[in-house]
C-alpha cells in the first residue's frame, strides 16, 4: 500500500504492516513481527555543511548518545532523488539495531529498527526504506 507522510514523503507499506503517525514521528510495524521502525523527521538547518556531512554527524551523535556498538562502518550513497546513510549495531542491552538516514534538502528522515535479534524481517524494513520518495 502506498502511503504519504506530511505531503512530502511517499513510502510503500506491506499489506500486513501498520503505520502510527504523529506530527514529527512515524512508527511502522508488523503486528506479528519481531520489531518496529521508528522514524523521526527533521529539516536541514545548516547550509554551511554538505548534506552528506550533516547526516553523518546526525548518525554519529545518535550512535554515541545511545552507546551503540556498530558492527561495521556506516555506508553512505546517493540514489536518484535521495542520499542514504545506514549501518547496523547492538544496543547496550544486546538488541539488534539498524539505522538509516535518508535525506533530500531540505528534509532529513531518521529511521531505526530494533529487535531482540537480527531476523528476516530486516529485508522488509530495507524495502520500506528503499521505497522512500520525496515529493518536492
Amino acid at each position: 500500500m502506498m502511503c504519504n507522510h506530511n505531503k512530502y514523503l511517499d513510502y510503500m507499506l506491506p499489506n500486513n504492516w501498520c503505520a502510527e503517525e504523529g506530527i514529527d514521528n512515524l512508527l511502522l510495524y508488523n503486528p506479528s513481527g519481531k520489531g518496529a521502525i521508528t522514524i523521526s523527521f527533521f529539516s536541514v538547518l545548516n547550509i554551511e555543511e554538505s548534506l552528506d556531512e550533516q547526516i553523518s554527524i546526525m548518525a554519529k551523535r545518535f550512535i554515541d548518545k545511545n552507546n551503540i556498538n556498530i558492527h561495521s562502518p556506516l555506508v553512505l550513497f546517493n540514489r536518484v532523488g535521495k542520499t542514504i546513510l545506514y549501518g547496523t549495531g547492538t544496543t547496550t542491552d544486546g538488541w539488534f539495531i539498524k539505522l538509516w538516514v535518508v535525506a533530500k534538502e531540505p528534509k532529513i528522515v531518521f529511521a531505526t529498527y530494533q529487535s531482540e535479534q537480527k531476523s528476516a524481517e530486516l529485508k522488509v524494513c530495507d524495502s520500506i526504506i528503499d521505497s522512500f520518495q520525496f515529493t518536492f
